[in-house]
């Protein structure tokens, strides 16, 4: 096994060797400790894109719930899309970032202490899920409330029932209001953000990427198989698609790149929280004092910038 092969397994032998050391009586361990974090940051600074897809899907990576709870206050959850049926995969409400009201939308891939990515159909959108976010995204546009997304998605839901219902057209239906609402958005990226799931949320005036989250338009499994047949270039596809926040921050594509702890945002959850909510605070008081024309036009030409 190389460091580039699994990251996270090292990463937690490394924890538990430093756990071992900290409970040896009678030496003084101080020396020994700091090597070994010394260690652990070498190996963290140069992992390899695919290690950032690893811990961007890792089991105890925080998800929408921490992230409601840490930023928002009286958070009101609002059910259905009006048309077909209440998608669990996503989830959205209204509720307050200090004493702005909001409106929030994310990708809800697993609850907060549990293991349920089945019921939320590990956070894959289908076209009730899209209708919903626009739903609530022409509500907060009524109220005047901005819109702070959360993006953590493999892709859409790709099942028949969900092309059968119209899945692209629910996803190009959700960029294109976000593109034309008015009202400020600002999206943030924590985890996967995979194909056109991740675009139907992803997009804003203001854009935050954790470092490890992984945005391209298809997983790099997804990428092997249909370049070499199979999956067992995941690692070449990764670094191909060159979708890690690093890589994304560094060609301007995000705004705000948010630093990982060593070994990923499951590490020290309490800091990546607070980081991101210091940034959403940041973005939507400088974006309410804009006026919204400009901030529509601004929405605009950025997009013709990132099209070629």
């Amino acid at each position: 096994m190389t460091k580039k092969d699994r990251f996270d397994e090292i990463d937690s032998a490394l924890k538990e060797l430093q756990e071992s050391i900290s409970r040896l009586e009678g030496i003084d361990t101080e020396d020994i400790t700091r090597k070994v974090e010394q260690f652990r940051e070498d190996i963290y600074s140069g992992i390899s894109r695919w290690s950032s897809v690893e811990l961007a899907r890792h089991v105890d990576r925080p998800v929408l719930d921490d992230y409601i709870d840490a930023v928002f206050t009286d958070f009101l959850e609002i059910h259905g899309d009006r048309i077909y049926e209440d998608d669990t995969a996503v989830k959205g409400g209204f509720a307050f970032l200090d004493d702005i009201p909001v409106m929030v939308i994310g990708h809800m891939k697993r609850s907060r202490n549990h293991k349920d990515y089945v019921k939320h159909h590990y956070g894959m959108a289908s076209p009730s899920g899209h209708y919903k976010a626009m739903r609530l995204m022409k509500m907060a546009e009524k109220f005047k409330r901005p819109v702070i997304t959360f993006v953590d998605t493999p892709g859409a839901y790709p099942v028949p029932d969900a092309e059968y219902k119209g899945q692209a057209f629910s996803i190009a239906q959700c960029i294109s209001v976000i593109a034309s609402l008015r009202t400020r958005v600002v999206a943030c990226i924590i985890g996967e953000a995979g194909s056109g799931g991740a675009l139907a949320l992803g997009f804003g005036d203001r854009i935050i990427m954790l470092e490890n989250a992984f945005y391209s338009s298809i997983s790099p499994e997804g990428y092997s198989s249909i370049i070499y047949g199979d999956a067992t270039n995941k690692e070449m596809a990764a670094d191909t698609l060159r979708g890690t926040g690093r890589d994304l921050y560094q060609e301007g594509l995000v705004d705000c790149l948010i630093r990982e702890p060593i070994g990923g945002a499951h590490n020290d959850p309490k800091k990546v929280l607070e980081e991101t909510s210091r940034m959403i605070r940041t973005y939507v008081r400088e974006l309410m004092e804009q006026d919204i024309d400009e901030i529509v036009k601004d929405r605009a030409a950025t997009i013709e910038r990132m099209v070629p």
